[in-house]
């Protein structure tokens, strides 16, 4: 396959609240203007965003802006924020995270159309995005998602589907104390599974699943809102991307430079990679 460009962002939480001094419109317009610059900077071919982009259901503090005000940042995002965001001709899946606990039918009419558990086909692989955080949907009470687990079932039978195709596996978040041995054994045993990727913890590295879990290399994509770094400089808001091969991948964690308010102290960073990953086949 021809080298092949992709972007993968979660936790951009395109909230009234707002983190570091940015507020929603200004956020809007960073997205326009970071992703227009990856873009012409590099083409990419599609665009994975992995959860998160409210606190439309949220358990805490002033809780869920759905169930308390009816009201879902999500579909703004969609409907205002996204199509400024897309260069035409780039494929995009949007998958639900846990602060989006709508079910199916209603994720479909809040976002335009999109699936809260979705795959594509890039070149010579197949990314498989999953919904764990797919349990007791369309709640009447605050909470921040019921954690299900990846489907192994439905990961074999897309395997099935596309038999020579290398796999990436997606989700807003994999708790792997918590997955299922199916899902497990998977890891384990089918070497087509070359890495997986989550958000969720806010938080850009590598890290791997573990000896008993498959040896898998996970990538963590970070946020676009606020990080779980104590210190907010070691990962500041960005995206990952991922470069396809016929001889392999490789990926990145991608810093845009801003200007933003912490503590009242305001500060510029320049901009950066980290966080660098690459897998020979």
């Amino acid at each position: 396959m021809k080298k092949t460009k992709i972007i993968i962002a979660s936790d951009i939480h395109f909230c009234a609240e707002g983190w570091y001094g940015i507020d929603r419109v200004r956020k809007a317009e960073m997205l326009r203007a970071d992703f227009a610059a990856e873009y012409a900077r590099d083409p990419y071919a599609a665009l994975l965003l992995l959860g998160d982009y409210s606190l439309d259901h949220w358990e805490w503090n002033t809780k869920g802006t759905y169930l308390t005000k009816g009201h879902s940042d999500t579909a703004l995002f969609a409907t205002q924020c996204l199509p400024l965001m897309v260069p035409a001709g780039v494929d995009v899946r949007m998958i639900a995270g846990n602060h989006e606990q709508y079910g199916e039918e209603k994720w479909q009419e809040i976002t335009g159309g999109f699936h809260r558990r979705d795959h594509i086909v890039i070149g010579d692989f197949l990314f498989i995005l999953s919904d764990t955080f797919g349990g007791d949907l369309d709640p009447t009470e605050h909470s921040d998602g019921t954690y299900i687990g990846a489907d192994a079932a439905e990961i074999q039978a897309l395997m099935a589907r596309y038999p020579d195709k290398r796999v990436v596996l997606c989700a807003h978040w994999f708790d792997m104390n918590r997955e299922s041995e199916a899902f497990l054994d998977l890891l384990r045993g089918e070497a087509r599974i070359v890495c997986l990727m989550c958000g969720h913890n806010h938080i850009s590295r590598v890290a791997n699943t573990g000896e008993d879990k498959g040896n898998k290399p996970i990538l963590y994509t970070g946020h676009y809102s606020y990080s779980g770094e104590k210190n907010i400089v070691r990962c500041l808001p960005g995206y990952r991307e991922m470069i396809l091969t016929d001889e392999g991948l490789t990926s990145k964690y991608i810093v845009p430079a801003h200007t933003y308010v912490y503590n009242q102290v305001k500060f510029t960073n320049e901009p950066a990679t980290q966080d660098e990953f690459e897998l020979r086949f």
